[in-house]
């Protein structure tokens, strides 16, 4: 007795008959046929013995006969099951999270975790918790989605190690961010509907790298990439590869090079009227002509990036806390106090707000900058030492680094004590970073 069909299929219409009977694996176990066997079966293990395939058919009463019409039953049941799941992650990618997990929980019986789709249930499952900033169970749905991602050729596994870095990244943990995200590369197989994903967590890459300061690594990757641009599907994430060109060349110094890719970027940008990153490049290219010392120029710059403020969502908000830091810093070389102290303030709030501790830190250390130009030392210092908190306690080494620089030079004639801790602390920071990529000197902005 031979049979042509496929073992994937033959083990789904076994699991499917089985469930409807309501039977455990360990209700057809027997001397024969174990429950390992059986579940090896169900998942279309190619290395299983045909005549254990017959056996457990024969325990199910299912007949060679019947396989052609259970086979098309099967294959449109799962279509059908596809056909939900595609809309339920569309749901959440509206913003209906809550709705979306509603109906996925309609489907729970349907879908156990030998099911060919239920990497991607647990997948979905994930990002409306995400969303939603329940943590805790965003990550074990994901942890759900990858464990049982080893049954199913798919790059589902993959795109959860992606969602779990971005759990990390908005939780302040970069370097576990940074992890996942390197899991989730080396578990790419180019499989199935997510293909696209090796390209998101590239991306998600550099912008770890970026955030940790750690520049010749991220630009490293954007190199890795960029011929391959024509090839990304995703819009935005093209445009986030024109701008961590852009930023990297700034924070590198090659000023030309980063007017250049923002330029490029704001036009695909503006061409997808894609408001988000336009903002990014309008801020990028202010930031740039600061460094050139083109100030109007700048200004204009970040009139332009504020002039997007309303069309923007609110999950955005964080990308403002770049924006007036920087152009308080512009307000500081005007001598425009007020103004400066004024945007500087507001990038502050927005960071609290967001628990964006990059960015905030950078902030914070502007605000430290103001009032040490103002010969006010003693509020300086205090903004140093929250940066220094916040940058110490999420792994931030550079903004650690320049927090320490500048409280030391707050603190060099008034502490001589803390000067010369601080001093200490600096040099055993420089001893650790020694091998990283990146000026430990660069300025923060």
């Amino acid at each position: 007795m031979t049979t042509h069909f496929e073992l994937p299929k033959m083990g789904e219409i076994i699991r499917r008959v089985r469930k409807i009977k309501g039977l455990r694996l360990e209700d057809l176990a027997d001397e024969q046929i174990s429950p390992a066997t059986i579940s090896n079966i169900e998942r279309g293990v190619p290395h299983v013995k045909q005549d254990k395939l017959y056996y457990l058919m024969e325990k199910l009463g299912i007949s060679m006969e019947q396989i052609p019409e259970l086979i098309k039953g099967e294959e449109e049941k799962l279509q059908e099951l596809k056909t939900k799941l595609i809309s339920y992650e569309s749901l959440s990618s509206m913003g209906k999270h809550e709705l979306c997990l509603q109906k996925l929980k309609e489907l729970e019986a349907e879908i156990d975790d030998s099911h060919p789709y239920a990497p991607d249930y647990y997948y979905i499952q994930g990002k409306c918790y995400r969303h939603l900033k329940k943590w805790r169970q965003a990550e074990n749905a994901y942890y759900q989605a990858i464990r049982v991602s080893q049954h199913t050729p798919t790059d589902t596994e993959a795109a959860a190690f992606n969602e779990l870095s971005l759990c990390s990244f908005y939780q302040n943990d970069l370097e576990q961010a940074l992890q996942y995200v390197e899991s989730g590369i080396d578990a790419f197989a180019g499989r199935g509907n997510r293909s696209q994903i090796i390209y998101i967590l590239k991306r998600n890459k550099g912008i770890y790298l970026e955030r940790l300061g750690r520049l010749g690594e991220a630009m490293r990757v954007v190199d890795e990439t960029w011929d391959q641009l024509s090839e990304i599907e995703q819009v935005e994430t093209t445009l986030v590869f024109y701008w961590l060109r852009a930023e990297l060349s700034r924070r590198t110094g090659v000023l030309d090079q980063a007017v250049e890719y923002a330029q490029t970027g704001l036009e695909l940008a503006r061409l997808n009227r894609d408001f988000s990153m336009m903002f990014d490049f309008w801020t990028v290219l202010g930031s740039t002509y600061i460094q050139l010392k083109k100030w109007e120029r700048a200004e204009h710059c970040f009139d332009m990036a504020l002039q997007l403020k309303d069309r923007l969502p609110d999950f955005d908000e964080d990308k403002f806390i770049i924006t007036y830091t920087r152009l308080g810093l512009l307000y500081m070389k005007f001598n425009r106090n007020e103004d400066a102290v004024i945007a500087v303030q507001k990038a502050i709030a927005i960071g609290e707000r967001m628990n964006d501790a990059p960015h905030l830190a950078n902030a914070l250390h502007a605000m430290g900058d103001y009032y040490r130009l103002q010969d006010d030392r003693q509020e300086a210092a205090a903004y140093y030492r929250r940066e220094l908190e916040l940058a110490e306690s999420h792994g931030l080494h550079q903004q650690t680094y320049q927090a320490m620089l500048r409280l030391a030079e707050c603190l060099e004639e008034v502490d001589k004590k803390e000067f010369q801790q601080l001093t200490r602390n600096m040099y055993r920071l420089q001893l650790k970073l020694q091998n990283e990529e990146g000026s430990i000197l660069e300025k923060v902005e």
